[in-house]
């Protein structure tokens, strides 16, 4: 796979005992990023509908396991793990950004730009290992 920047994921997950939501940082290095422009009828008009689609080979560099977002979402220990699932947030290039009740999703727009939320994921897992890859489509 030709590779053009890196990723940082933060898995989002609601935690129910604070009410609020925590973010699990990841850095994968060595993905594919291609932003999509369009726009589509709203009703009003015109609306954008631009799209990033990420592409991460299986063999990914990273510091963490890959898990299934329900092997994910079961463990009690996440700082170790990382997954895909509709409403993480994507950032292109590396971001040492640590989100918390103080910084969220707004202040991690404002700071780094280029920040999607993942709205499909598709696991590419046929073919031999050097082609096998994860397809993340974010808004």
């Amino acid at each position: 796979m030709i590779t053009n920047t890196d990723l940082t994921i933060y898995n989002k997950v609601y935690d129910r005992d604070t009410g609020t939501n925590r973010y699990y940082r990841t850095v994968l290095k060595g993905i594919n990023w291609q932003d999509t422009t369009a726009v589509q009828p709203d009703g009003k008009g015109m609306a954008s509908a631009d799209v990033a689609e990420v592409y991460i080979p299986f063999t990914v560099e990273t510091e963490k396991q890959y898990r299934k977002p329900e092997n994910f979402m079961a463990e009690a220990d996440k700082s170790r793990i990382f997954t895909f699932r509709a409403g993480d947030l994507l950032v292109r290039g590396i971001t040492e950004t640590e989100l918390g009740s103080t910084k969220d999703e707004e202040y991690l727009k404002n700071i780094c730009g280029e920040v999607r939320t993942a709205a499909m994921v598709e696991s590419n897992d046929s073919g031999s290992i050097e082609i096998q890859h994860w397809k993340v489509t974010a808004e």
